[in-house]
Formats: structure tokens, C-alpha cells, sequence
């Protein structure tokens, strides 16, 4: 651009004399100014309140970003549970249940491991496992310490216990009971990442999973 169509100083100055309504309904422009007010060395009042404004804005913005995404998330949660759900609804047998979970777990959640310890005497295949001894049944209770459910690290002969595994390579691990006027099973997801699953973790979606499995299982077919 030539010097002869650059923008000085008294050009911008001109233009805005002959345009007095030109920040009228200019929020944003004006939001982002810096107008000093002279009040020789102390700091103005209008200037502290107009930064104190701004700072809010971008807190304000920071947080309206969180929010929706948050929300975002939440919503690709809610279409991958109901997704498992409506399977774990229309299950006939437990291979069913074991189909909708496994194909849920590993490929929507992208669990590394999981499995489903169910109090019965009959007979389950790996990752489900049926657990009839009570004294088994009463050692896996304990672990819970009166919760629902747990994250954390676990000893690796107790991490082999929930996952119906040995020398598993899990590291951390989410446990729920699963429930139907008292505790029926356990339903499990573990990480290779030992940091994956911690104590401080919410585990609403796991809860949920283990309620619906309480509601379902008891009505499956026996043999």
C-alpha cells in the first residue's frame, strides 16, 4: 500500500469527529480499548474498573468454553451408554451380555480389560466368571469398604482376582457392585496405565452400567 493511502493518526481523528455515534452498539470494540485516564501517579479508578472488567470477560469466556465442552463430552457419553444399554436390553443369554459389553468397552470406551464376576453356581466363561464359593464372594465385598465402587491400584494378586485373570498387566482399575437388593457381582474395567483410574475419579457411568446388569441378570437364562 502506498504512503499516499495509509491511515494516519489525524485521518482516524477526522473520521471519528465526523462519525460521533461510530462505538455505538460496538461493545467488543470498545471492550478491547485501552483508554488511560489522567490522574497523574495514581492509578485511575476508571482504568482498575475497566481492567477488572475485562479480566471477568475473559473469565467469563474461559469458563462458557468449559462448559460446552463439557457438555460436548457428556452428550458423546450419554449416545455411548445408551448404546450399551439398549444391547444389554435386548439381551436373550449371556453370550449376549458379553458381546454388548465387549464390543462397548474395548471399542467405544476403549477399556484395555474388563470383566464380570457374577455371585452363581453356574458356570461362566472368561471375562464373565461366576463366583459360588462365600468365602470368595464375602473377600471381594470387603474390598469395596462399603462403597459402591472403587478406583485406584489394587495388589496384583487382587487385581488377578476382579479381572479372572493371571499376571494380568492392568495397573489401575474401576470396580461397581452390581445390585439387585443386595450385591449379586461385580462388574470391572481396568488400564494398562497405572494412572488411568484414580481414587478421585467419578464413577457415575460405571454405577449405572452395574445397575442396569442387576436389573438384567437375574432374568437370564440358567444353562
Amino acid at each position: 500500500m502506498s504512503d499516499s493511502l495509509r491511515l494516519t493518526d489525524a485521518d482516524v481523528v477526522q473520521y471519528l469527529q465526523d462519525n460521533p455515534d461510530f462505538f455505538i452498539a460496538k461493545d467488543e470494540l470498545l471492550a478491547g480499548l485501552r483508554i488511560p485516564h489522567d490522574s497523574g501517579q495514581a492509578t485511575s479508578l476508571i482504568e482498575r474498573q475497566l481492567a477488572v472488567y475485562r479480566e471477568r470477560n475473559v473469565e467469563l469466556r474461559q469458563r462458557l468454553t468449559d462448559l460446552l465442552e463439557n457438555a460436548r463430552r457428556n452428550d458423546k457419553l450419554f449416545g455411548k451408554t445408551k448404546r450399551l444399554v439398549l444391547a444389554l436390553i435386548d439381551a436373550k443369554n449371556w453370550i449376549d451380555v458379553e458381546a454388548a459389553l465387549d464390543d462397548s468397552l474395548r471399542q467405544d470406551f476403549n477399556v484395555d480389560h474388563w470383566s464380570l464376576l457374577y455371585f452363581t453356581e453356574f458356570q461362566l466363561e472368561h471375562p464373565l466368571r461366576s463366583i459360588s464359593d462365600k468365602d470368595k464372594q464375602r473377600e471381594i465385598h470387603r474390598l469395596f469398604k462399603g462403597h459402591r465402587a472403587f478406583c485406584g491400584q489394587l495388589t496384583d494378586e487382587t487385581m488377578d482376582l476382579l479381572l479372572d485373570e493371571q499376571h494380568s498387566s492392568a495397573e489401575s482399575i474401576a470396580a461397581a457392585q452390581i445390585r439387585n437388593g443386595q450385591q449379586t457381582g461385580v462388574v470391572c474395567v481396568a488400564s494398562d496405565d497405572p494412572k488411568f483410574y484414580r481414587s478421585s475419579m467419578d464413577t457415575l457411568f460405571l454405577d449405572y452400567i452395574a445397575d442396569v446388569l442387576g436389573l438384567i441378570l437375574p432374568n437370564l437364562p440358567q444353562n
